[in-house]
């Protein structure tokens, strides 16, 4: 037999087990393919598009890699992916993922597919049944910002057993998850980060800063508390392991890290206890609708690769659904494929529903441009910001405009190149 071609892959590692689960993964596609080895490397999230995008500006991207699906766009416009368009087509690979998972892969302008998508993300409302319950309050008195607005000031120091629990857990990590946390605020009233033709940007506008006041406003007013953090951190961990809020806006891969029986075909060896402990909603909407961030990351091949076949056929295989379905029972990666989100998620439970519906109806990706890379980090820098004006207590009216102000200057300039 001849020497196995050698393809190299680059993962985004989020947890201490992904290089692991995915390396059983790699196992099992060698065995199916013994003319193929896979060579894996990982890359921490913090590190992960200065990684990439060096690679790709000195020619020295694997053959096959996760990207964040945000950055696709970039990417491909300056020539570091390889175009899918043929091998998707023949596969048909178009009518096996969620319309808003595959816009992230698909130039808009040209229809031609530089990526495919792998894992899928959105946002929910989780809440605490049972606090909620002892102050006759319900999922519907979340349901709009008015509504949210005035359970955040009955919850706010609300005193549960011995403890006194805040609000809202939110994250005050200053990196990308920001941009993503803030938008559905800004999606909900009406507002946008670009323009519609994305040559200018929106945020400084009127719809979108309402948006983004509500969001901070709430941590401002000690709805969702961040000055009292020594080190920044996600709200993730104190609302589902240390009892510290009631309320908490996360991804569903977030929860089953958590609370791993909480979502899927497994959810009937949930203790009771968990079930009456936690209860999940739609974010709340707003005066122009109610919007989640769908977001994810998508599998691409190096323009630059000479294993294209190889890596293509390694991509197909994390893509099937029998791999999505590993991968979500493993460390609770979200499928971007129809079919195995269907059968992961076939009962009828209120919270599957929440599911479902968030990701059908309510889930929305961003426009992709050329220059998306560089416009999400100024909006990492911007609400960054933001969040230190908060601690230090300089946060008001004036400070939010002016910021804005300043900060879609430089994207205008960006997008202007």
């Amino acid at each position: 037999m001849n020497n196995p071609v050698l393809v190299k892959f680059w993962i985004i590692v989020g947890g201490i087990n992904t290089g692991q689960i995915i390396g059983k993964e790699i196992e099992e596609f060698e065995k199916t393919h013994p003319g193929i080895r896979i060579d894996l490397s990982t890359i921490p999230w913090t590190q992960a598009w200065k990684r990439i995008i060096t690679a790709a500006k000195t020619k020295q991207l694997p053959d096959i890699f996760q990207i964040g699906n945000t950055w696709t766009k970039t990417l491909s416009s300056i020539g570091s992916l390889a175009d899918l368009t043929e091998e998707a087509g023949e596969d048909r690979m178009k009518n096996k993922f969620h319309p808003a998972s595959w816009v992230t892969c698909e130039a808009e302008e040209t229809r031609r597919v530089y990526a495919l998508p792998w894992g899928a993300e959105t946002r929910m409302l989780f809440y605490r049944k049972d606090i909620f319950s002892r102050l006759n309050l319900s999922a519907k008195d979340i349901s709009t910002w008015e509504l949210f607005e005035k359970t955040c000031a009955i919850l706010k120091g609300h005193e549960h057993g011995s403890e006194q629990v805040a609000a809202l857990g939110v994250s005050d990590i200053k990196d990308q998850g920001l941009v993503h946390d803030v938008v559905p605020w800004i999606w909900s009233s009406g507002g946008d980060y670009l323009s519609k033709d994305g040559l200018t940007a929106a945020f400084g506008k009127d719809e979108a800063l309402n948006g983004i006041r509500f969001y901070f406003d709430l941590m401002n007013r000690d709805y969702a508390p961040i000055r009292d953090r020594k080190v920044p951190s996600f709200g993730g961990h104190g609302f589902f392991v240390t009892g510290k809020y009631a309320m908490c806006i996360a991804g569903a891969s977030v929860v089953a890290g958590y609370l791993p029986d909480f979502f899927g075909t497994s959810s009937d060896s949930a203790s009771p206890e968990i079930r009456e402990k936690f209860g999940v909603t739609y974010v709340p909407a707003g005066p122009a609708g109610r919007f989640s961030f769908l977001g994810g990351n998508n599998l691409a091949i190096s323009s630059r690769s000479t294993h294209k076949d190889e890596a293509w056929q390694f991509m197909r295989f994390l893509t099937s659904n029998e791999s999505q379905i590993n991968l979500y029972k493993a460390m609770g990666t979200m499928p971007a494929g129809i079919e195995p989100f269907t059968i992961l998620f076939c009962e009828n439970a209120e919270r599957e529903e929440v599911l479902k519906n968030t990701y059908s109806e309510y889930g929305r990706s961003y426009r992709q441009i050329d220059f998306w890379g560089g416009v999400e980090f100024i909006m990492t820098e911007f609400f960054g910001n933001l969040i230190d004006a908060v601690k230090t207590r300089k946060y008001n009216e004036k400070y939010l405009a002016t910021e804005a102000k300043r900060y879609a200057a430089q994207v205008d300039y960006i997008l202007s190149l």
